[in-house]
């Protein structure tokens, strides 16, 4: 049941926190998400697979690539053939 509680105030806390940030910084934020699950589970630990760790990592990379801007020349040739 606590752990009930504390998800459902974590989750209030986010989408309150979330209306003062922009969606491109929240989109960042959560992306750290396994990052801070890896360390949190590691000072209490957990022993992660070196797989978890891997997955943890591409997650972080994929979410940071999309939201990475193309170069001026890229955007400048879509928007001409558009």
């Amino acid at each position: 049941m606590g752990l009930g509680l504390a998800s459902a105030g974590i989750q209030l806390a986010m989408n309150w926190a979330q209306r003062t940030v922009s969606p491109t910084r929240a989109t960042v934020i959560y992306a750290a998400e396994p990052v801070w699950a890896g360390i949190v589970g590691r000072v209490f630990g957990e022993l992660l697979p070196a797989a978890a760790l891997v997955g943890a990592g591409l997650i972080v990379a994929a979410v940071a690539v999309g939201e990475l801007k193309p170069p001026r020349r890229l955007r400048a040739r879509r928007s001409a053939s558009a």
